[in-house]
């Protein structure tokens, strides 16, 4: 079936979010004095990035604000600090957040792919998880921030993805009939299943070929990069 609208994820299908959280990582983590060795530096990184994910769903179910997930991960990183003070743990947190920030990365097809489906007519969003301000910001400094892009994110939705209200949302916006829309993501719940539920269609974008439908038992349509998306 032909798409008639594009929805594109941001952190990992337009941005490198996890290459810039590893650099600023390391590079936090290094100006710490923390990691010794490389066998330490990657023992703390795999640490990072799993505290990361539970404590940010956590934050996508409203269970807890932006604010109060980023103090319980770093408490949780960081167990031997004295962090029971709220703005000295929003102090250690806000290190890493420099180093990550000056990471940001677009994927070099980004760009194209969105200036390509916008010449050939077609309304484009991104709808994204996590904090509007801080999305927009990071659409600005990577040189993907357009005025015909709108940007769809979960703290100005009703729900965040996978929540079928936030795909729809985004298609009202658009002026888009969700079955003709595209939503196209790194994540197999939040840009490919929960899109399929919410009645778009979808591609799931495995830039490393690590999907193995035999391991998710899900089949689903996938490209390695954003230039496949005619």
């Amino acid at each position: 079936m032909t798409f008639r609208a594009l929805l594109l994820d941001l952190d990992d299908t337009l941005v490198d979010h996890r290459g810039a959280s590893e650099r600023g990582l390391r590079a936090w983590l290094s100006g710490l004095g923390l990691a010794q060795t490389p066998d330490e530096l990657e023992h703390h990184v795999e640490r990072w990035f799993v505290l990361e994910a539970r404590h940010y769903e956590r934050a996508q179910r409203g269970e807890v604000s932006y604010v109060e997930h980023r103090r319980a991960r770093i408490r949780d990183f960081l167990p031997g600090w004295d962090l029971a003070d709220d703005t000295l743990a929003d102090d250690v947190y806000a290190g890493f957040l420099g180093c990550y920030r000056a990471a940001w990365r677009a994927f070099d097809d980004a760009a194209a792919a969105i200036g390509r489906a916008r010449a050939a007519g077609l309304p484009v969003g991104i709808l994204t998880n996590g904090q509007l301000p801080i999305q927009t910001e990071k659409l600005r400094r990577t040189g993907l921030l357009r005025a015909d892009v709108p940007v769809f994110a979960s703290s100005a939705l009703p729900a965040a993805k996978p929540d079928p209200r936030s795909y729809l949302t985004a298609c009202a916006s658009l002026g888009a009939e969700p079955a003709t829309t595209l939503m196209v993501g790194d994540s197999l719940r939040h840009d490919v299943v929960g899109a399929q539920r919410a009645g778009l269609q979808a591609r799931l974008l495995d830039r490393y070929g690590r999907h193995d439908a035999r391991r998710t038992g899900v089949r689903v349509r996938t490209v390695r990069s954003l230039a496949e998306v005619a």
